[in-house]
Formats: C-alpha cells, sequence, structure tokens
C-alpha cells in the first residue's frame, strides 16, 4: 500500500482514493499550507500530491521546496492552474516532474502518476512535451475506468461584527460573480439562529416540491438537509433538489428555529452537506452569523479557503472586530493569512481605512459606502482583488470614466489622472 498525502483544498481526489485499498490515505484532504507541515512532522508518506492554489505564507515554488526538504523521500505530483517556465525549470531541477494542469488533469492521469515505479526522468518530460504528450488528456478505451477532470473550488465564508451587514455582501458578492462569470455558485445561509438570506433575495424560504415531515416553522433548506442526512438519505443529486435557484445563483434557504439551532443542526451535518456541494459547484459562499457561540460559526472559518471579514469604520465596530478576530486567531486557531478585509456602510467622518487594516493587522480588499444606491462597481472591485473576476485593462478603465462622465474619449485623455483610474477599477 503506497502512503498518499493529499493537500488540494478540495477532496475529490482524496475521497476518490480512498476507495481503492492499494492506497493509504493518510488523513482527510488539507485546505493549506500549514496543515501539510504539521501532518509530516508524524507521517512519512511516500506520495505528496499539491494544489498550486493552497493558501498560505509561501509563495507557491517555495512551498513545494519546503515541503521536499520535509520529506526528501517522497514523490510530488504537482496541479496548477498555470504555471511560468522559469518555476517549472526551477521545480524539475529539484526532481520534481509530476506536474500538471488542472484544466486537463483527470483522474486516472493522477492515479498513473502514483501507480509509476521509477520516476520520470528530466530527458523523458522534455521528450513528452516535444511530442505534445505532456499533461494531454487521456482517451481511455476501458468501459470501467473513471475519468473525471480535476475540479477546484473556493469556499468563502463571510464573517464579522453583529449589524455591519454580512448577510447583504454575501447575496450582493453572489449575484455580481454571477452576473461577471460562468461559475456554478451556492451561497448557504449558515446563520443557524437568524437565517434571512431568502429575505434579501425575495425568495422562498421552503424548497419546492420536497415534501418532508418537519414542523412548519423549521421548514428551510438547511433544515431538510439535516433530516435526510440523519435518516442517511442524503447526496449530491437530493441536494440538487432542495436548493432555491434564482438566475444563476443556487441557495440553501437558512434555519430560525431554536430548537433546530439546539438540537437538529451540528458539525457532522454541516460536513456532509460541504461535501456534497464540492462536488458540483465552483463557489461556495457561507454566510454566518456573527454569535461566537454556534459550532456552525466556528465550522465556517475552519473549512473556508478564504474568510471575508467585514466591519464598519466607526470606533465601536473597530473595537469589536479586534475582540472578534481575536476568537477566530487565539481561540479558534484560525489562520489569519485567510482572513481579508471589508469595510461596509464607509463613511466620511469614519476612521480611515489605513488605520483599521492596521488596527485589526489584516489586509483591506473593499470599501462598500454607506447610503450609496449604486454599489455593483464596488462588489466588481472586490472579486477583482481577490482574483474573481479578471483585472480592468486601461481601456475598459478610460471606458468606464467615459461612461460615468459623458465625455469624448479624446476630453477624457487630457483630464483623468492616476487616482481617477484607480477609483474606477
Amino acid at each position: 500500500m503506497k502512503k498518499i498525502l493529499t493537500a488540494l483544498g478540495n477532496p475529490t481526489l482524496n475521497n476518490e482514493l480512498k476507495k481503492y485499498e492499494k492506497y493509504d490515505v493518510v488523513c482527510d484532504d488539507l485546505q493549506y499550507q500549514e496543515a501539510v507541515f504539521d501532518v509530516l512532522e508524524s507521517e512519512s508518506p511516500e506520495v505528496i500530491i499539491l494544489s498550486g492554489l493552497l493558501q498560505g505564507q509561501f509563495e507557491f515554488n517555495e512551498f513545494v521546496l519546503e515541503v521536499k526538504k520535509k520529506d526528501v523521500g517522497a514523490r510530488i505530483i504537482i496541479i496548477v492552474d498555470e504555471i511560468d517556465e522559469e518555476t517549472k525549470n526551477l521545480l524539475m531541477a529539484k526532481g520534481i516532474f509530476d506536474i500538471f494542469n488542472d484544466n486537463q488533469i483527470t483522474m486516472q492521469d493522477v492515479f498513473d502518476a502514483i501507480d509509476r515505479e521509477e520516476p520520470l526522468s528530466r530527458v523523458n518530460i522534455l521528450r513528452e512535451a516535444e511530442n505534445e504528450k505532456y499533461v494531454a488528456q487521456k482517451v481511455f478505451e476501458e468501459k470501467e475506468t473513471k475519468i473525471c477532470v480535476m475540479q477546484k473550488q473556493e469556499v468563502i465564508a463571510i464573517s464579522g461584527i453583529n449589524g455591519a451587514g454580512k448577510s447583504t455582501i454575501a447575496a450582493n458578492l453572489a449575484k455580481c460573480l454571477a452576473k461577471k462569470s460562468d461559475a456554478k455558485i451556492l451561497l448557504i445561509d449558515l446563520d443557524t439562529l437568524n437565517g434571512n438570506i431568502d429575505e434579501l433575495l425575495g425568495i422562498n424560504k421552503i424548497p419546492e416540491n420536497v415534501e418532508i415531515l418537519i414542523d412548519e416553522d423549521k421548514k428551510c433548506g438547511l433544515n431538510y438537509i439535516a433530516d435526510l442526512i440523519s435518516k442517511n438519505r442524503f447526496d449530491t443529486n437530493v441536494l440538487e433538489e432542495l436548493v432555491i435557484k434564482t438566475g444563476k445563483i443556487d441557495v440553501i434557504t437558512g434555519n430560525t428555529s431554536v430548537h433546530s439551532c439546539q438540537n437538529v443542526l451540528n458539525e457532522e451535518c454541516y460536513k456532509k452537506l460541504i461535501e456534497s456541494a464540492k462536488e458540483k459547484y465552483d463557489f461556495i459562499i457561507i454566510d454566518t452569523s456573527s454569535n461566537i457561540f454556534l459550532d456552525s460559526t466556528k465550522w465556517a472559518m475552519q473549512v473556508a479557503n478564504r474568510i471575508l471579514f467585514v466591519t464598519e469604520d466607526s470606533y465601536i465596530s473597530v473595537k469589536k472586530a479586534t475582540q472578534f478576530l481575536y476568537v477566530l486567531e487565539e481561540l479558534w486557531n484560525i489562520w489569519k493569512g485567510k482572513i481579508e478585509l471589508v469595510i461596509n456602510k464607509e463613511n466620511k467622518s469614519g476612521i480611515e481605512y489605513e488605520t483599521i487594516e492596521k488596527i485589526l493587522g489584516i489586509k483591506l480588499i473593499g470599501r462598500i459606502k454607506q447610503n450609496f444606491q449604486d454599489n455593483e462597481s464596488e462588489y466588481e472591485s472586490i472579486l477583482r482583488n481577490i482574483r474573481y473576476i479578471p483585472k480592468l485593462t486601461i481601456n475598459e478603465r478610460l471606458e468606464k470614466i467615459k461612461e460615468l462622465f459623458c465625455l469624448k474619449r479624446d476630453d477624457l485623455s487630457q483630464i483623468v489622472s492616476k487616482g481617477e483610474l484607480e477609483h474606477a477599477n
């Protein structure tokens, strides 16, 4: 049996490997770089499979080399979104030859790389590249072979202080992302005590055409899922029936029942929900409560790839934010590097954002103005800052300013300043 460690931020491959007796998967799939080093303190896997999207303090090539130092004898398989020639050559020079593009790789490609007894040499890799066979998507004739394109997901938790507008930001980010991309998006209302995403989106709280015997005041997507999980009747196909579709966004409506919050919903329920969701969706946005005593809040912070922390720019809000971040970082051991700041209801008389950023010690990725009718461009800016949608080109920025000021391009070029370009982005 080959001992295997996966760190892809996505359990799809990890779960598939566990189905085979010849593979000994040492733990569940890991979500961030520090977790890899923690596992390598006690385990010595023969194969380590890493994603180029894994979050952490290191640049990816530095991270891979650090892993290699920790476990010199392990074969390292890398799955990346894109990689430049310089980085690829550096890794190959260090003996890491299994470098795959996640838009082309299949499960079978990974199995082949794991099962190969002798590592590929640099000469073989270059020869395969010349023959256009390197990282090519294979076609297999065996009917029983399961071919599955590797997936990548982003799980984004929306956190922050009470009353800062977390649910509004969760809903608007989902709508903006749906408008600007073709991604499959799931919005989960995981405020297990006061879920109100349905009200914000103007949708029904109760999934249609679903017959599950639950008290009327407990009917919602989240409680239906918990009920079916307790009866071992839940999977991805069932999830499809329990989401409420609004445009290009699928929504799991949230609980408002104290009884369900205390007696039905639990971490096992949330875990099974996210595992099924990851089989279908590219982006999973989780709206959470600011109540630190809810297990759903802590769980969402732990499972997320990225946490968008929402606060206002008043003194009292920043003080509350400091206290909440202490709980996340010190008591729950949430890695600070995956927490990013969003200032909501920005006020002219509020604390300067540079000061808030310095006090809280987290990076600012977006500001949303108070009482501003059209905030769409501000949500777009957040999505660009975290690279979920492409950055605007200079020409696109100029066109955007031209639309705003109704000026001709010739006149515009004479008055546009660098600061105005940055504001337009």
